[in-house]
């Protein structure tokens, strides 16, 4: 493709209000256009780099039995009904809307549901299964944060794969697949190396899932990892032992010390002249039976809900409301603690709470703290201490004791084992051996594709601007054209067209523009090599070969040009 030809151009600056690197960059080279937060569309040369990617997931996908089909993005209320997810409070990211006959309808934020009701009408037999299928859709979440360019959108390109199995240990044979066909994936777009598979929450799909994430300090998620087995956790689910609290003093008398206003345990602390590790956050919570809890954590941390929901065996919890506070502390919000608490209320205590001495905690009294609050005399020691908390830096791996260490990264991918659960609430079942109705194993495979773009954009980016790995580049080779003069533009031409001819996928800049702004505008696009044709050059016969990393420039003879560049693509 001809520069000239391009309605696209290059930008000094991006917009103001986009703080994401891999989107300044994008937007300045013309790869895409952002029309509002977390919505971006693809521009030519953005959509080459798109299509590129979504190729290699093509290839992987299919290797491993996949069948591409696409689905909808408009989905009906009733099939979500099912498995109890139209619920926003239990899928917080609904798009949804009304046909002009009234008829609720949902925007895709994903497609278990759907596909399974559609493969109602093709699997019936277990000998119609496994079927494996795929999709390269767009899908529309309601996401709160949309900060990360195109690293986290509201409109956003996935490829989602689901399988359907009879037998169980096949579905787990071909779950394991799936990792090696996203790491596959992975390798090929240069993040291999830093990509790793994690264990994470479920959200809104599962208990557990496994999370595919690639290291960089754009992320927006945080792993922890065990130095001996380098198993990797996300934040939300990471098993975690708090540092010890050295307590060497004896038991002081317990008192009751007034501090008006004083919520939050930083500046609690500072008043009372203790240690943050020394207070107690204890929080107040509803679960979807109806049952009361206390939870209680250490100074400087915070209740990790999805840790406490597991213990408690709920759905769903939700902070008690203020009147509740209430009247289960008779005080206001923010001086709870567990002391005297009603026997209705159930309490769970997380293991950072353990061996303190004269430790703090609310009074249940409006504006006033216990201070010097010790196990087995001030309140009963709990029979066991729970992890209930989100880990941070300095904790410790509870199985190996050995302290974790902490990365940003970014998810590139996830994947999820619904077992039989998914297919039962839909009503997909087969007939067996005997004719009798059986269940249905499911797994469902999600990468994000527009999200994996900009992980690649962000992670090789340089001071100069983007840095494309060859085999997802817009094009291989970024031909300049210096100067207009007959000769020169005769050069160029015909070695774009000789190119072309080779299967070598050429940039042509062949705008008559100064040769620093083509030397930069080549810089920001981030293709791989960069070919200068100039008068200087065809004195010699040679043009001026430079890849997109190096600074070192080579000089060529015309003739060989074409054939060296066939051997690096």
């Amino acid at each position: 493709m001809r520069v000239t030809q391009l309605f696209t151009k290059t930008r000094k600056q991006a917009p103001a209000d986009e703080v994401a690197l891999n989107a300044q960059l994008l937007i300045k080279a013309g790869y895409i256009h952002k029309e509002m937060a977390g919505v971006y569309a693809y521009l030519p040369l953005g959509l080459k780099v798109l299509e590129n990617i979504k190729q290699i997931v093509r290839e992987e996908m299919d290797a491993i039995g996949g069948q591409e089909l696409i689905m909808t993005s408009l989905q009906r209320k009733e099939i979500w009904e099912h498995t109890d997810r139209w619920d926003d409070e239990k899928v917080d990211v609904w798009f949804k809307s009304k046909l002009q006959n009234g008829t609720e309808v949902g925007f895709g934020w994903s497609h278990e549901e759907p596909i399974t009701e559609m493969m109602k009408n093709y699997v019936t037999s277990y000998k119609d299964l496994p079927v494996v299928v795929h999709q390269f859709q767009t899908k529309l979440r309601n996401e709160v944060r949309a900060k990360s360019g195109i690293m986290r959108g509201r409109e956003f390109v996935m490829n989602d794969m689901y399988g359907y199995f009879y037998d169980e240990k096949k579905h787990l044979e071909f779950y394991e697949k799936s990792k090696e066909a996203y790491m596959n994936v992975y390798r090929r777009v240069g993040l291999g190396d830093i990509t790793f598979i994690t264990y994470a929450s479920g959200g809104a799909f599962t208990k557990f899932s496994h999370e595919f994430q690639t290291l960089t300090d754009a992320g927006e998620d945080t792993l922890f990892q065990v130095p001996s087995t380098k198993a990797m956790f996300n934040e939300e689910i990471t098993p975690s032992q708090a540092p010890p609290v050295t307590s060497n003093d004896d038991p002081k008398p317990m008192e009751e010390v007034e501090g008006k206003g004083l919520i939050g345990v930083e500046p609690l602390a500072k008043f009372l002249k203790i240690p943050v590790e020394k207070t107690t956050k204890t929080m107040l919570y509803k679960t979807d039976k109806g049952k009361l809890v206390a939870a209680a954590v250490r100074g400087g941390y915070n209740i990790n809900e999805d840790k406490l929901k597991d213990i408690l065996g709920v759905k769903s919890l939700q902070l008690a409301d203020e009147g509740t506070v209430k009247r289960v502390t008779k005080a206001e919000i923010g001086y709870a603690g567990i002391i005297n608490l009603p026997e209705d209320v159930e309490i769970i205590v997380d293991e950072s709470c353990s061996n303190r001495t004269n430790f703090e905690m609310g009074a249940n009294r409006t504006n006033y703290h216990s201070i010097n609050v010790n196990w087995g005399r001030d309140l009963p020691e709990p029979k066991q201490y729970y992890d209930i908390k989100v880990a941070k830096k300095g904790d410790f791996h509870p199985e190996t004791g050995e302290e974790y260490t902490v990365h940003k990264a970014a998810e590139v991918g996830n994947i999820f084992n619904f077992g039989t659960a998914k297919c039962d609430d839909v009503g997909l079942f087969v007939n067996d051996e005997n004719g009798k109705l059986v269940s249905v194993y499911l797994g469902s495979y999600g990468i994000g594709v527009t999200r994996l773009m900009g992980v690649v954009a962000e992670h090789f980016a340089d001071d100069r601007g983007l840095v494309w790995p060859a085999n997802i580049a817009p094009a291989t080779v970024y031909l300049a054209r210096l100067g207009e003069d007959e000769a020169v533009v005769n050069a160029a031409d015909q070695l774009y067209q000789d190119l072309e001819d080779a299967g070598i996928e050429t940039l042509y800049d062949d705008r008559d523009v100064r040769a620093g702004e083509k030397f930069a505008d080549a810089d920001l696009l981030g293709i791989p090599y960069r070919l200068v044709v100039s008068a200087k050059s065809l004195q010699n016969g040679q043009v001026e070969l430079k890849e997109r990393t190096s600074s070192d420039v080579t000089m060529v003879g015309v003739e060989e040009v074409v054939k060296s560049l066939g051997k690096a693509k």
